[in-house]
């Protein structure tokens, strides 16, 4: 006589199975987490690059600079993580890029507000990676 046995899970190896995901995902997350913030910072960095350029557009045809933001292209970036501001004189000019406080990435420690200004000098240069 041969015996049924039942096919299965036992509640162990369930319990084994689930803590390892939760310890694979407690290593992932953070990972993760730091990797969005810096592929969202791009955001920040092409609406700069973008607005420095509409500037010294700007510039070679008034020969000074300007404090409109929507002459340089409006005052959001493409994704719309940051808002953009400038402040500007005849000779130089500042772009800033805001996290909003109403996204993830206004908890991006550090980076929460990223310039450039006419010299092209970046800063927090660490948030320029």
């Amino acid at each position: 006589m041969t015996k049924n046995r039942e096919q299965g899970f036992s509640l162990p190896e369930l319990i084994i199975v689930v803590a390892i995901i939760g310890i694979l995902a407690g290593i992932v997350y953070p990972s993760y987490s730091q990797y969005m913030y810096e592929v969202r910072r791009s955001d920040a960095w092409s609406a700069l690059t973008a607005a420095a350029a509409a500037q010294e557009r700007w510039y070679s045809i008034n020969h000074a600079y300007t404090n409109a933001v929507n002459s340089l292209g409006g005052n959001s970036s493409p994704e719309g993580y940051y808002t953009i501001s400038v402040e500007a004189d005849s000779a130089s000019f500042t772009l800033t890029a805001t996290a909003l406080n109403t996204d993830v990435q206004a908890t991006d420690s550090g980076c929460t507000e990223i310039t450039l200004d006419h010299f092209g000098i970046q800063a927090p240069q660490e948030c320029w990676k």
